[in-house]
């Protein structure tokens, strides 16, 4: 059982970095891919894009060992107990994520750890040591990957026109599915592989059911970081796979269900502190801008607001004018001056 429980919280700190990474790539390549496409399904024409990112390889080289660490633990482990575990991602993924941004740990962030913590250490308290013998039915892992398919589809088409918030975590419950298949067709494909050899893995149909499903879930995480909010796309992701996880241990491998009270009672407890602790979790999770607004040009400034025109400048007043009797007064006045000044200039020539 501690084998089980290590080897599950390594692949959980190994998707957390491969998380951090590729959200990082992303940003880089957004405005790379198919714009057409990218308006249906947003991250699906980066790929092309993303490979070129040395990031988003070195992202995928730690997804590629948290499955296989994964792997490990699922042959040795139960579903139902590996895949609540992985939950844990968040708890790595908070502190990778502050990596080379100088920012600290809000105070919330240790509360909502706590709970994460907390309600995995009641599930496995309450959930107890998993049978033995378990027997994968068939029939019900059909089921399960037709309903799968169902709930992808039905995203993409319900995700078409809704904003940005919205679409991650839509697109997140959707990978969340396919993780949790993945989970169950990856403990399927070991277990044929080590009891009946490599030809019986290459004549199975579990294999090629795990590539395409892993194909998807990788598709639909790459959509969910490319289609809005980091917290939105993690936070559907990480409620919707261990739920789903544990309801496939129960109905594809025949993991009995829980019946006695306090079993309920500590299961409800337990999803009541993990769900809450993701949330808080993802929340206080560093922002970090949809990739079309974060490549996109800055756009041009905006000209000067041209000066509002000046009033025009009131003329000068023009000076008072004096009373009709007083103006001609002066002017009478002014010619009997001149007058005088002419006589004056005449007197003495008659003299001589």
């Amino acid at each position: 059982m501690l084998i089980v429980v290590a080897l599950s919280l390594l692949a959980a700190f190994l998707w957390a970095s491969s998380a951090v990474l590729q959200q990082r790539a992303a940003l880089r390549a957004g405005r790379r891919g198919n714009l057409t496409l990218e308006r249906v399904l947003p991250g699906h024409g980066l790929l092309l894009a993303l490979v070129r990112e040395p990031l988003w390889l070195l992202g995928w080289m730690a997804n590629l060992g948290g499955f296989l660490v994964q792997a490990a633990a699922l042959y040795l482990g139960s579903v139902s107990v590996v895949q609540p575990l992985i939950v844990a991602q968040l708890l790595f993924a908070l502190p990778l994520s502050r990596v080379g941004s100088g920012g600290r740990m809000p105070h919330r962030a240790w509360w909502a750890a706590g709970a994460v913590s907390a309600g995995l250490a009641v599930l496995l308290v309450v959930r107890g040591d998993p049978p033995d013998e378990v027997h994968v039915v068939d029939a019900h892992l059909v089921a399960a990957i037709a309903v799968t398919v169902a709930v992808a589809v039905t995203v993409t088409v319900v995700s078409l026109g809704r904003p940005p918030a919205l679409r991650a975590p839509l697109f997140g419950v959707a990978g969340g599915f396919f993780y949790a298949l993945n989970a169950v067709l990856i403990k399927r494909t070991v277990e044929v592989l080590v009891d009946r050899g490599g030809l019986a893995l290459v004549t199975s149909w579990y294999v090629y059911v795990l590539l395409g499903a892993t194909l998807a879930s990788m598709t639909l995480s790459q959509t969910a970081y490319a289609s809005g909010p980091f917290a939105g796309a993690v936070t559907g992701m990480n409620i919707t796979n261990p739920v789903v996880s544990y309801l496939l241990g129960v109905l594809v491998y025949g993991v009995p269900a829980p019946t006695a009270p306090d079993q309920i009672v500590g299961l409800s407890a337990a999803a009541a502190l993990v769900i809450g602790g993701v949330v808080g979790l993802a929340r206080v999770l560093p922002p970090l801008h949809h990739p079309a607004a974060s490549e996109a040009p800055p756009a041009p400034e905006a000209p000067p607001a041209p000066e509002a025109p000046r009033a025009p400048e009131a003329p000068p007043a023009a000076p008072a004018q004096e009373p009709p009797r007083r103006r001609r007064a002066a002017i009478t006045a002014r010619r009997d001056q001149e007058r005088r000044t002419r006589q004056d200039r005449r007197d003495p020539q008659e003299v001589v």
